[in-house]
């Protein structure tokens, strides 16, 4: 062997060498994933804030400890997102019952899941001269006109738990980080085993979206190759269940029995149709994974109907700090000061059907007191 041959030898030995101490067996790299995930998912199924580290957190309060006086008898809209779906329901209920608690008025709007019916109502709010517009779950991109014209008139816009109103001119877009919840939902699937994921989304929505991406970055950050999204479903909230019927019919005849194990929703109450469409095709493999802890979910994980996972979160808590935002931006504050709200991954060891999401903080007492503090 001469002395290149030998330099060669001996360079191929060295990096045989480092590549034998640091590359892992595929299994050995599954299993960190997996063992990550379980870490995650025990501190989750406690309630954490929206942005704390996964694996780590609790609840506690982000707001201010200060607000500037309410605004006497104001008037405003509340727009949630589509009232046919319960957790819009309850959002405008909780929104309402924290403009009662500052002592002002509201215009109930059903926007439908329509722009159109959106922008129609918000202009007959701006004419009614309401002091603020209140987006909850519902995007602020669909009333950008009415934006600007309400601007022009002094009314404040501020939207939760959906898109940013200040792209459009409006004052302050606040909430959970939803991605945070798609990542929760994520390690639960590493954690069980992983396999095939077949996603619903629902891009009318933008929130919809962002959830959606937090759990397919949590599979390339952390999954260790252990769960794969196998394809997208894109559905029409506006159609209801039978548009979801017929996507998933033919789901099923694409991916045979066996083939896939999970699918993810966009939110609980499009689980219902897709779970009752797997099992009349006896695939009872499949199991469901979905947002917003709404009652149909609770029963559903409870009693083995095939939704294994949701992710329930401060809803209720949103809505007051929507009013607390509002309330500032009417009085030209400082506006985005509730950072965080809480979040929790509920399976069936927490699950508890007919009880309502505690966060363990009572965050109304502290608006309550924040308000009547500044009279």
């Amino acid at each position: 062997m001469n002395g290149t041959s030998r330099k060669m030898t001996g360079v191929a030995l060295i990096a045989f060498a480092l590549a034998a101490t640091t590359a892992l067996p595929a299994s050995a790299v599954d299993q960190g994933a997996i063992d990550f995930a379980r870490k995650v998912v025990d501190q989750a199924t406690n309630t954490v804030m929206s942005r704390d580290p996964l694996g780590a957190g609790s609840s506690r309060w982000t707001g201010a400890e200060t607000s500037p006086k309410p605004v006497k008898d104001a008037t405003i809209a509340v727009v949630p997102c589509p009232l046919a779906l319960s957790v819009c329901q309850t959002a405008l209920a909780d929104a309402t019952a924290a403009a009662e608690a500052i002592g002002w008025k509201v215009i109930p709007i059903d926007s439908k899941g329509d722009p159109a019916v959106a922008q129609k109502a918000v202009e007959a709010a701006i004419n009614r001269d309401v002091s603020c517009v209140l987006t909850i779950g519902s995007p602020s991109r669909d009333i950008r006109a009415q934006i600007q014209r309400g601007k022009e008139k002094g009314i404040a816009f501020v939207t939760g738990f959906a898109d940013d109103p200040r792209e459009f001119g409006g004052d302050i877009g606040f909430g959970i980080d939803q991605t945070a919840a798609g990542k929760l939902l994520a390690a639960y699937v590493v954690a069980n085993g992983g396999g095939n994921v077949v996603m619903f989304t629902a891009s009318a929505f933008p929130q919809l979206g962002e959830r959606l991406q937090g759990f397919k970055d949590y599979l390339a950050e952390h999954g260790g190759d252990v769960a794969k999204v196998v394809e997208d479903v894109e559905f029409n909230v506006g159609a209801g269940a039978s548009d979801l019927i017929t996507k998933t019919q033919a789901l099923l005849t694409k991916h045979p029995k066996d083939s896939i194990r999970w699918v993810l929703g966009p939110y609980d109450e499009a689980l219902v149709p897709v779970l009752a469409t797997a099992r009349q095709r006896d695939r009872t493999e499949i199991k469901a994974l979905g947002f917003d802890g709404e009652p149909v979910a609770l029963d559903s994980i409870v009693s083995g109907g095939g939704q294994v996972a949701t992710i329930s979160w401060g809803l209720e808590w949103v809505a007051w700090a929507g009013i607390d935002e509002c309330n500032r931006a009417i009085n030209k504050a400082e506006v985005g000061v509730n950072k965080d709200f809480p979040l929790q991954l509920t399976i069936q060891s927490n699950a508890a059907p007919g009880k309502r999401y505690d966060p363990g903080f009572d965050f109304k007492a502290k608006f309550r007191e924040s308000w009547a503090a500044a009279e």
